[in-house]
């Protein structure tokens, strides 16, 4: 009876901080919202037809904008004691972290036990189009909270998961064509090693692209992006002649085993 009693008049209390809570996230974070999520599409617009902004730097955008939007909604959750938002907002938050780690490795120092981690309990992320479906799960994920802020951030981030897998298929199919020629590893030392201006014994993305002009294959900035990422494993931004050999003889050459090494890019 005395626990009937104490929490009978605590109901129209509760139901006011939702409302209160509810309506001030609303106003002070739906126009935040609007225009983070118009600024975001228009760059995306922009890199799914000219290739001019990198797939990787939107992704980190978008996860960014996960985390931050996760973290100012996930207070006003618990105290309105919306336990299963709040759970999923945590899981939105804790994704949006790991974007943040697997796409800005060229800017942040990322342990190495980190990596062998990933390679280890999800391989999937080592392949473009493993992480453009986890990109696609985690926006679809947030877009399910149905606030106003996670719609948006939550549609944006699909959109980036499915550029992730379009433009690595698209950069897949140029590259079996690359494939078909099958020089022999003589030649593609020395291609190699006309692309290494700086004698270093690797190369870099822009020297990438230089060596993928010299097999008569031209990458706009996406597609380049793409297979560059699926050769850097290490994702310090340079790549042996031992990888991109490895790289080069890892598919047969037939049309089906081209097609297969087009879904693994």
């Amino acid at each position: 009876m005395n626990t009937h009693q104490e929490s009978t008049p605590l109901a129209p209390s509760s139901s006011a901080a939702a409302t209160t809570v509810s309506s001030l996230l609303t106003r002070e974070n739906a126009e935040k919202a609007a225009g983070y999520v118009k600024d975001q599409a228009e760059k995306l617009s922009i890199a799914a037809k000219s290739g001019t902004w990198s797939i990787r730097a939107l992704a980190l955008l978008g996860g960014i904008g996960m985390v931050t939007t996760g973290a100012l909604s996930l207070f006003g959750r618990i105290v309105t004691l919306h336990w299963v938002s709040a759970l999923i907002n945590f899981y939105v938050i804790i994704l949006g972290v790991l974007v943040i780690i697997l796409e800005g490795r060229k800017w942040l120092p990322v342990p190495k036990s980190f990596e062998a981690n990933v390679r280890k309990y999800a391989l999937f992320l080592d392949f473009i189009w493993g992480r453009g479906c986890l990109y696609f799960f985690i926006g679809s994920l947030q877009f399910s909270l149905m606030n106003m802020i996670d719609i948006t951030v939550g549609l944006f981030m699909c959109f980036v998961g499915i550029a992730y897998v379009w433009f690595g298929m698209k950069a897949a199919k140029k590259l079996s064509q690359l494939r078909k020629s099958l020089f022999s590893e003589e030649e593609l030392r020395d291609k190699f090693n006309a692309a290494d201006t700086r004698q270093a014994g690797t190369i870099d993305y822009g020297q990438f692209r230089v060596l993928m002009r010299t097999f008569g294959i031209v990458l706009n900035n996406t597609e380049a992006e793409s297979a560059f990422l699926r050769l850097d494993k290490s994702g310090e931004g340079q790549v042996t002649f031992e990888e991109f050999l490895v790289w080069w003889g890892n598919t047969q050459f037939d049309a089906e085993q081209n097609s297969q090494f087009a879904m693994s890019v």
